[in-house]
């Protein structure tokens, strides 16, 4: 009898990590200061200070003396030339997301899911008429808990990626710790986001933001979700629900009849999961 040799499984690098989280933590946060790395990703400042020279001497991080902060290299960019997260659905919604920031005014992201975490695939937030002060960009990451988005895919995914996610065994660093130790109070609010149709979310991610997020379902499948993104001070949540969900639930529809039509649904589309 021939017995297979099992693939061995090897322990994850920690210093690898460590870099890696260094880096996504400035690809978040933009240009940043050693305090502010270290604060965001949990790393004493010497070992944040090894991993953004490490970064730094790869090409991956640049440094600005005068202003005394890091940001992400140009080197980087080069990562993303492999990278094709659902690219069929992101080009179709591309256009109907900047019809959407003319309407409202306020930029959305086009999120998807890849390896069970939520990630920004498109955003508008360059060039909408009305901002916030936010350096979340294209390839940074949404938490579950606390989130529109993340409220949203939960409540639309299929059963067995969200029970695969509610384990959260690689927790962004912002989810709520109170939420994830009670999954009867995340489920309650996952059960009324389906219920609404819609997740929201006001203040609980980032202090000074509100927002709504809506999924797009390709033939009964959760494909992407699309968002929007005010300033809480600016737009009160009734508002948000009154007027801008049905907008993104219109949006959501013509990306959904798009992706259909071009027969790239979340069977054909790259998903992660």
């Amino acid at each position: 009898m021939t017995t297979t040799k099992p693939i061995p499984v090897y322990k994850a690098v920690s210093a690898s990590l460590r870099a890696l989280a260094v880096l996504e933590a400035l690809n978040d946060m933009g240009p940043s200061g050693l305090t502010a790395v270290a604060r965001r990703t949990g790393l004493p400042k010497a070992t944040a200070l090894r991993m953004l020279e490490t970064l730094r001497g790869a090409g991956f991080a640049t440094y600005d003396p005068e202003a005394k902060e890091f940001a992400v290299g140009v080197r980087a960019l080069s990562l993303s030339h492999g990278y094709r997260p659902a690219d069929a659905v992101v080009a179709i919604a591309r256009p109907i997301v900047a019809d959407l920031r003319a309407d409202l005014g306020w930029p959305s992201d086009i999120v998807i899911c890849q390896d069970d975490q939520l990630v920004i695939a498109d955003t508008t937030s360059v060039g909408a008429p009305f901002s916030i002060v936010r350096r979340r960009g294209p390839g940074s990451h949404l938490p579950y808990t606390i989130s529109a988005t993340g409220r949203a895919w939960l409540a639309f995914c299929e059963p067995e990626q969200r029970a695969r996610i509610q384990r959260f065994e690689r927790p962004h660093p912002h989810e709520s710790l109170d939420l994830m130790a009670s999954p009867e109070r995340l489920a309650a609010i996952v059960d009324e986001t389906a219920r609404r149709g819609y997740g929201v979310q006001s203040g609980e991610f980032f202090d000074a933001e509100a927002g709504a997020a809506v999924p797009v379902m390709v033939n009964g499948q959760l494909a992407c979700c699309l968002n929007v993104v005010t300033a809480r001070n600016a737009v009160p949540l009734e508002q948000i629900e009154a007027r801008y969900v049905p907008r993104l639930l219109e949006a959501a529809r013509r990306i959904a009849d798009g992706v259909a039509q071009a027969g790239a649904g979340p069977a054909t589309v790259e998903r992660a999961e």
